[in-house]
């Protein structure tokens, strides 16, 4: 009883701090978020031990039965991280809108200087496996499958099942 309170309690604290969340939302106590960079659809989970880090007008959002396996970590900055619907990303995924990047003259500048920026776009019904990295920049289609382990750059297209680093196509999907 006192942890559904707490529960409730931490989900109002969201809200009044600027979250959009749909009513059987939920997103855990343990993580780490701004709650004005947060709109989650109906049945979306953010489990435990997660990080999203936004700053000006980024935002994560995540549509209806869509899930955030534990320890994930989302580095959104200034972008948008748009995720569908029916989308589960498996444990200690990582997600980068905002990252370092390599200069065109790297003798001319200084690497921590160097970023790139951009929005991340997942479309509906997707599965993302265990420890899979998204780059800036990344458009995953709808019904693909990126398997464990696989580092996301540029677009996958839909119906495919991705593998590897970066990510190529193995086979497409029934």
């Amino acid at each position: 009883m006192f942890k559904r309170v707490l529960l409730l309690l931490w989900r109002q604290w969201l809200v009044w701090r600027g979250a959009r969340l749909a009513a059987s939302a939920r997103v855990n106590p343990s993580v780490s978020v701004v709650p004005a960079a947060l709109q989650l659809g109906e049945h979306a989970r953010l489990y435990w031990g997660g990080e999203v880090l936004t700053h000006g007008a980024g935002c994560l959002a995540l549509g209806a039965h869509s899930h955030i396996a534990p320890h994930f970590y989302c580095l959104i900055g200034g972008n948008r991280l748009q995720i569908g619907e029916r989308v589960a990303i498996g444990p200690r995924g990582m997600l980068f809108c905002h990252s370092n990047a390599i200069p065109a003259d790297v003798t001319a500048t200084a690497f921590v200087d160097c970023h790139s920026d951009a929005d991340i776009c997942i479309g509906n019904n997707v599965f993302i496996g265990a420890g899979v990295i998204v780059l800036p920049g990344a458009v995953i289609g709808d019904n693909v499958v990126v398997a464990a382990g696989s580092v996301v750059k540029g677009e996958l297209a839909p119906g495919w099942l991705y593998a590897g680093q970066p990510a190529r196509k193995v086979r497409a999907l029934c």
